[in-house]
């Protein structure tokens, strides 16, 4: 606008030039979450009524923060272009898109503590209710930052968060750091350990591998978007540019989940709710191991037969009702 001197352009730009930019970015990922979710419903139909509900409740949690979060953007655009006192005040959506973000990052983390508690045979609580409480605090810290933005209307004022928020952001990077490291553990160093004992050579299934890279990948973009958001926030070189990793956050949580359901394997057509999957594949051809659930130990117990040409590899039991990230 020819109205406006260089000093309140670059305001406007580092204003509402972050809000629509973010805004794109979580339309964008808003379209990648769908996508993965239409996959799931048609990959796993007769799947567990509980888990289309997690899934239902974080995808809708994920249209509503994209949807006023889009009201933002259109306020700050278009009905409010270059309004100084708007520009200075919190939008309504700001808290709101905070509590969404957050309730979904506590609901797929508290999922996956109950997958790595079924994952130990129900043995290991400690590990879940310590990624658990770290779910909780992050969620309630979010909560208590958007309370704040909502009693205290300007910008300016978000410094008082600032403390907090890194409290939050080790407690959710502490979770996110949590499930990757023991899902690494119990889909692989856990079963090394136990054929070196035994002397036998290991090499992890072809699916094990894939889920541990998903793992690493899901949780690093999660890793990053928030210490990017967290690292620029209150910045004003940047303005509000940082929000173009916190609008994504939510859908990075739900596309998490959604990449650990949709890598589960389905035997002969039908869907394995129960997370069970097998796999057979090639090793020097010699023997044949077959990895069963006891009840009475913390490992799966190996029985190993003479077979000429392929090495079956049969998960069950150990992982029933578990399907990992």
């Amino acid at each position: 606008m020819s109205g406006l001197s260089a000093a309140e352009q670059t305001e406007i730009n580092l204003s509402v030039g972050a809000v629509m930019v973010s805004n794109y970015l979580s339309y964008l990922t808003m379209g990648i979450v769908l996508s993965a979710t239409w996959t799931y419903f048609s990959k796993f139909p007769n799947d567990k009524w509980w888990f289309k509900a997690l899934v239902t409740l974080c995808v809708s949690m994920c249209i509503g923060d994209t949807i006023v979060t889009g009201i933002w953007t259109y306020d700050w655009s278009v009905a409010n272009y270059a309004n100084p006192v708007v520009l200075a005040m919190t939008h309504w959506s700001f808290a709101v898109e905070a509590v969404l973000m957050a309730t979904c990052g506590l609901s797929v983390q508290l999922f996956y503590a109950w997958r790595l508690w079924i994952m130990t045979m129900r043995r290991n609580w400690i590990l879940s209710v310590v990624i658990g409480c770290l779910s909780i605090l992050g969620w309630c810290i979010m909560c208590w930052q958007s309370h704040i933005t909502v009693t205290h209307r300007l910008f300016s004022d978000l410094s008082l968060v600032l403390p907090m928020a890194w409290i939050w952001l080790g407690g959710s990077v502490g979770a996110d750091v949590l499930i990757t490291i023991s899902m690494i553990y119990y889909l692989d160093l856990r079963f090394r350990i136990e054929f070196q004992q035994a002397r036998v050579s290991y090499h992890a299934p072809r699916r094990f591998r894939q889920l541990i890279v998903r793992t690493v990948e899901c949780n690093l973009l999660s890793l990053f978007s928030q210490v990017i958001a967290i690292g620029m926030f209150n910045h004003s070189s940047v303005g509000l540019y940082y929000l173009s990793t916190d609008m994504m956050l939510a859908k990075v949580f739900t596309f998490s989940l959604l990449v650990s359901l949709n890598s589960r394997h389905s035997d002969n057509g039908l869907d394995t709710s129960d997370g069970g999957f097998s796999i057979s594949r090639r090793i020097e051809g010699i023997v044949n191991l077959t990895i069963l659930h006891t009840t009475g130990s913390s490992f799966p117990s190996t029985q190993v037969s003479h077979i000429p040409r392929e090495t079956s590899w049969r998960f069950s039991g150990a992982y029933k009702g578990t399907s990992v990230q």
